[in-house]
């Protein structure tokens, strides 16, 4: 396994891997609404989904990925009123027309700041490695 970490992605002083590639597939840790120093991006929840999707392409480029490889996402919203705007990223993300990844959304209690609207974990597959037959 290779761990993935994003020198243009502010710094979490926990203790995680922004990604960890194994075999074929890249695992991303959750990613939140917060710019390249750390502050969070406030608005709501497109804002703050578009920030989490900018951070997370940052990620798989460091990974040597584009967007395309990302198969599955996990969405952990902190109130599921929010789900257009989470949909609104999506499409301008990946295109109206995606493909669009598998998507898992669940309403969660709190985050990481009680400012994070949205978290978002995904895998990637990478094109470049042999696929199971």
């Amino acid at each position: 396994m290779k761990q993935i970490q994003n020198p243009d992605n502010w710094k979490s002083s926990r203790p995680y891997a922004a990604g960890v590639a194994a075999e074929n597939m890249v695992f991303i840790a959750g990613h939140v609404p917060v710019d390249q120093s750390g502050d969070t991006v406030l608005g709501d929840s497109r804002a703050q989904c578009a920030a989490v999707l900018a951070n997370l392409d940052r990620t798989l480029t460091a990974g040597g990925l584009e967007r395309d490889a990302i198969a599955a996402t996990t969405v952990y919203l902190t109130d599921m009123s929010g789900i257009e705007g989470v949909d609104d990223a999506f499409r301008e993300y990946f295109g109206p027309d995606g493909p669009y990844p598998s998507r898992t959304t669940v309403e969660v209690s709190s985050l990481g700041r009680t400012e994070f609207s949205v978290e978002i974990s995904a895998i990637a597959v990478s094109s470049a490695m042999p696929t199971p037959s």
